[in-house]
């Protein structure tokens, strides 16, 4: 791939956005092209793109990024050709990195032509979460008996935390702002022995506000919530309902890949 192949890639990547997702720009592709191979299927015009990676060893292989538009010989030969320069790697990983711009690791489920590509051809599904999405063109509405939150930068995210009254934190989240309009809630806790009295829901309300005052306007996260069966002690089913009654939508089920051998 070369940077005449920019903007077409760029068309190609764009189709499979998905929605609250920022669209990829021409710096977020060049990054990603810097950390291993890239490649382009041409007819009359890009067809498709991918990108691949492998281990300091070279034992291990990974389809960072793959995108085709959903055409079945176009992401085929995509694939087929990536395995092919990973030829060797006892294990290949693919969708692990989070892809060009994307949010979280993980191929959407949507992504029905690429799915079967790759179990085809070998690969093993593993639930990746919960792509989340919440639009929000007012602020929200402030809480009554919000609690004192703490605001910090690190690198290029915020964390928002909810001190305790002797030390320690009660909850903690943080948030980026990816691109204009568009940022992504990274994570979100609150202490095992403070779950139940509404302060996920007050911190998930703080940190809309604080984003929206930062010129946020969509708002994506990922929720690890495969297994809702029983509560596992991280608190995920609730998560998901102050998820849900914060007014996000499920965007996809996201699934990462492992072939071996």
């Amino acid at each position: 791939m070369t940077r005449s192949h920019l903007a077409g890639v760029l068309d190609v990547i764009n189709a499979d956005v998905l929605p609250g997702q920022a669209s990829c720009s021409a710096s977020s592709l060049l990054r990603a092209t810097t950390s291993g191979g890239a490649f382009v299927a041409i007819g009359d015009r890009i067809l498709g793109a991918a990108g691949v990676g492998r281990s300091r060893d070279g034992a291990a292989g990974v389809v960072r990024w793959l995108h085709g538009r959903e055409e079945p010989g176009v992401v085929a030969g995509l694939l087929d050709h990536a395995l092919t320069r990973l030829d060797g790697c006892d294990v290949v990983e693919a969708f692990t990195g989070g892809g060009v711009g994307a949010v979280a690791a993980g191929l959407p489920e949507v992504r029905s032509t690429t799915r079967e590509a790759l179990v085809t051809r070998g690969f093993a599904a593993m639930p990746a979460g919960r792509y989340l999405y919440r639009s929000m063109p007012l602020a929200p509405a402030s809480l009554p008996g919000q609690p004192r939150i703490q605001v910090t930068a690190r690198g290029g995210h915020r964390k928002l935390t909810v001190p305790g009254p002797v030390g320690g934190l009660l909850a903690e989240a943080t948030v980026s702002v990816l691109a204009p309009e568009h940022g992504v809630l990274r994570w979100i806790e609150v202490d095992s022995g403070h779950r139940g009295a509404g302060l996920g829901t007050q911190l998930l309300n703080a940190c809309l506000r604080y984003l929206h005052r930062l010129g946020v306007r969509h708002v994506t996260g990922l929720l690890d919530d495969h297994n809702l069966t029983a509560d596992d002690g991280h608190g995920r089913i609730g998560a998901h309902m102050i998820f849900t009654r914060a007014g996000f939508v499920t965007g996809a089920q996201l699934a990462t890949y492992t072939k071996v051998g």
